[in-house]
Order: structure tokens, then sequence, then C-alpha cells
């Protein structure tokens, strides 16, 4: 059975896209819109949290973005994926990291610097997000520079592609990360691979 990826691109289902097409797997895609999912059936089927992003694969179901794309890594393996158990913890270590320190911040910044438009947009709000993301964002720089340009050994792993994937709406939402350059050229060098931009073109 292939692999069903159920979410719009536009929404956090972008990064289970971006690490199938990266795998080169087959694959289906049900974009499903976040303002849909609460009523669609295949949704309530799957996820009784009645969200996206969810995926079928052989009879496993997983949701959560950042499980998905672990899955993923686990189940196909390649250098996107560990080689060890010590790879394999610190790719969940940045990959929760990311969820609990950097999503909800970077998502108030992109909602308040580009998507909201007229009085729902609050450039304070905005500013405050900016100047708490400022101590996450060194240590992500101190981790690139160790790193060689990479979060685990050395090479671009599904820990790049999921934290990349939150820091993407900083460089979207054209918050200066002058101050943290290892960051702003790794996001930039993640998202000019050829497989975000496939995932990026896609409903």
């Amino acid at each position: 059975m292939t692999l069903k990826i159920y979410g719009m691109s536009a929404s956090r289902t972008s990064r289970n896209l971006w690490m199938a097409e990266e795998l080169g797997i087959a694959y289906e895609h049900i974009p499903v819109k976040i303002a849909d999912a609460a009523s669609d059936p295949d949704i309530a089927r799957l996820n009784p949290n009645l969200r996206i992003p969810v995926i079928e694969d052989d009879g496993v179901v997983i949701t959560e973005s950042m499980a998905i794309n672990l899955y993923l890594a686990a189940k196909h393996g390649g250098p996107l994926a560990a080689g060890n158990a010590a790879e394999a913890g610190l790719m969940a270590q940045w990959s929760f990291w990311a969820v609990t320190d950097l999503e909800a911040l970077s998502l108030t910044v992109l909602l308040h610097r580009l998507v909201l438009r007229g009085e729902a947009r609050d450039a304070a709000r905005a500013e405050a997000a900016e100047a708490s993301l400022a101590r996450p964002l060194a240590v992500l720089d101190k981790a690139l520079a160790k790193g060689d340009g990479w979060l685990v050994g050395g090479r671009f792993t599904v820990a790049d592609l999921n934290v990349s994937a939150i820091v993407h709406w900083l460089a979207a939402a054209r918050m200066d990360l002058s101050g943290v350059p290892h960051v702003a050229d790794w996001v930039k060098r993640c998202r000019d691979r050829d497989a975000a931009k496939t995932a990026q073109k896609l409903p």
C-alpha cells in the first residue's frame, strides 16, 4: 500500500511532503485544508484530534509532523536517518526542541509580519516574539557552527529538515537573521534543496 499523506502543503504537512521527496519514495498526497480537517471523514477516521497532518503507511497511522518524519527516516534509512542510537537521540532532541522553543514564537512572527492583514496584524506581538527568539536562535547558531553547518553527524538529516521547516517561517517573514549567520546560511541551504522546492509547490 502506498504511503498516504493527508494535509495541505501550506501547513505543517509541508514537512512530511518534503521528507517524502527527500527519500524519493512513492506517496499519495491528499491535500486536506486546515479548516476542513475537523469535518473530513478520513481525518475523523485516522486522527481523534481532528487535525492534519496524518499519514497512513501499510496499516500504520501516525499524526504529528515531527513524529511522522522521524518514523519515515527510521523506516527508510539512508543519510537522513540515524546511523546509531546517539544520532537517533540527537535527531529527536532537535525535533522536540524546535516544537517547544521555536515553533509558537516563529508562528507569531510569521502571522504578524506576513500573513495577517489590517488591524489583525500586531507589530508589538511580532517584536516581542522576535526578542524571545534571540536565545534559542543563538543556541541553534552555536550548534551549527560546532557541527560544520549541520545539526547531527555533519550532514543534512531529518533533524535539519524538521528544525529548518520552522526557522523558514522567520526567513519568509523577513526577520533579520544577520546576528545568527550560521542559522541564516543553513536555512537557505536547506530550503534550496530540490525536494523542499518540490514540496512547496504542492497543493
